[in-house]
């Protein structure tokens, strides 16, 4: 009777620490929605994407990217890029992934995965579906995505988009 008890134990330990694991951030991700408020503005003219409605200028030309993406690993990149972020960042443990495209919406994103392939960094976001109709459609802005996680040995950074499923709403 005590083996099994103690077998049970071990079975629930087990299953408790894995279930605790499983909302851990991978490589401690931190997510930041809307970052473009800590970015120097100069950079952020001088990395206008394809789209974007900005102080009454036209990007909608091929001369502008679809989007911009930024692999921080030193404080100087990350100063010349931010004009303040809300933690210090330790370039020895930490790395900084910046996203910027051009967005029609207000809703909120969030990471949906993390994976290296020969050795580039994939970052999968997600726009999060609103619940019901919540008029959240707005002019063509430039939006910034921040994800603050531990450094990689990696040099090329990729941001995909997932958009949800309407399909069942």
């Amino acid at each position: 009777m005590f083996k099994k008890i103690l077998v049970l134990g071990v079975i629930m330990s087990i299953v408790l620490s894995l279930a605790a694991c499983k909302d851990a951030p991978l490589y401690n991700a931190k997510f930041y929605d809307d970052a473009g408020k800590w970015i120097h503005q100069e950079f952020l003219i001088e990395n206008l994407t394809r789209g974007a409605y900005f102080e009454g200028q036209n990007t909608d030309d091929d001369s502008y990217p679809k989007s911009v993406t930024r692999l921080i690993k030193s404080k100087g990149e990350f100063d010349a890029i931010f004009a303040e972020f809300p933690m210090e960042i330790d370039f020895d443990k930490s790395m900084i992934c910046l996203y910027i495209f051009t967005c029609n919406y207000v809703r909120p994103y969030e990471i949906s995965k993390i994976t290296i392939d020969n050795q580039m960094l994939k970052i999968a976001v997600e726009s999060i579906k609103p619940k019901g109709t919540t008029g959240d459609a707005v002019r063509s802005w430039q939006r910034c995505l921040v994800v603050k996680m531990d450094r990689l040995e990696i040099d090329t950074l990729e941001f995909t988009e997932k958009w949800p499923d309407y399909t069942n709403t």
